[in-house]
């Protein structure tokens, strides 16, 4: 139940194991954009909830629209990427239809492209799901389906994407996205994250899977579909992986790769409260690609 590499003496008759060891990450150079532009990450919207903090996401809209006045300069805002269950869903656990505030899936995503259309037409957004939108749960799974979205497709500056994804910017940056449906179970299966508090430092799983070199090493954790390759393997070290699913904003660098884990715009729900989960929405990572700086803008 892990992804390991050995380290042999011998010959191709007979090996000896001299080292178990992690095929880990590492990115040797740390990229940098030649001009000054920014990308936002921000996740878990789970519009049609009655948890759901519409306000809260109208002040981003004005603030990406240049609204609300701020010190930082929004016309260089670039990408904007949503990191999964960007609806609440309907089914998705017994008794949703008591917090729900709008009941059918394809009205919740009329809500969404409705809050999406307010933001600028040049900025770029790029969406994935997670295991509260349309499609199925076994990973990997596909882009929103226009069956169920399809005001989404009438949104000119939207790319809708897979999870997990990798995303190569014009900037040089590769980005693994990735909702995180796995990181539950490897709590409960690594010693040292289950007794570290990661709800509250999610990118302490972020590095457990960075060594690893997957992004589900425990079989099983997630229901999966098999394939010619291994979907959720990390073949390509990226040079930012961003992820979703614990509700809450955290930032780190593990060998020179960015991680960042991001926040929701949803109150705590019942089910959290009752885990101890403690959600921190509103919060937006900003990332500087010229200078790597991030900041956090909170609209809370």
């Amino acid at each position: 139940d892990d992804v390991v590499g050995l380290r042999c003496s011998g010959s191709r008759e007979m090996l000896f194991v001299n080292d178990i060891i992690y095929l880990d990450s590492m990115i040797l150079e740390k990229k940098k954009a030649e001009k000054e532009v920014y990308a936002l990450f921000t996740s878990d919207m789970h519009v049609g909830s009655k948890k759901f903090l519409e306000e809260n996401f109208l002040r981003f809209a004005d603030f990406l629209n240049g609204k609300i006045n701020h010190k930082q300069d929004v016309k260089k805002i670039k990408y904007l990427f949503f990191l999964g269950d960007n609806v609440d869903g309907v089914g998705t656990y017994p008794g949703q239809e008591n917090e729900l505030a709008i009941m059918n899936m394809k009205k919740q995503y009329d809500k969404l492209a409705e809050l999406l259309k307010l933001i600028r037409k040049d900025i770029r957004i790029i969406m994935c799901p997670g295991q509260h939108d349309a499609v199925r749960v076994a990973e990997p799974q596909p882009a929103i389906d226009s069956q169920f979205a399809p005001a989404l497709y009438e949104l000119k500056n939207l790319t809708l994407v897979t999870n997990p994804c990798y995303i190569s910017l014009q900037e040089g940056f590769n980005i693994l996205m990735y909702h995180g449906a796995s990181f539950h179970g490897l709590i409960s299966d690594i010693d040292s994250l289950r007794t570290s508090n990661p709800s509250d430092k999610p990118t302490l799983i972020h590095k457990q899977l960075l060594k690893r070199r997957h992004l589900a090493p425990t079989h099983s954790a997630v229901v999966y579909i098999p394939g010619e390759k291994d979907a959720l393997m990390i073949r390509q070290i990226p040079d930012i992986l961003a992820t979703g699913e614990m509700h809450k904003l955290d930032v780190d660098s593990y060998n020179n790769i960015l991680t960042i884990s991001n926040s929701c715009w949803q109150s705590q729900t019942a089910y959290e409260e009752k885990v101890g989960n403690h959600p921190d929405p509103c919060k937006v990572a900003m990332l500087n690609l010229k200078t790597r700086e991030i900041k956090i803008l909170d609209f809370s």
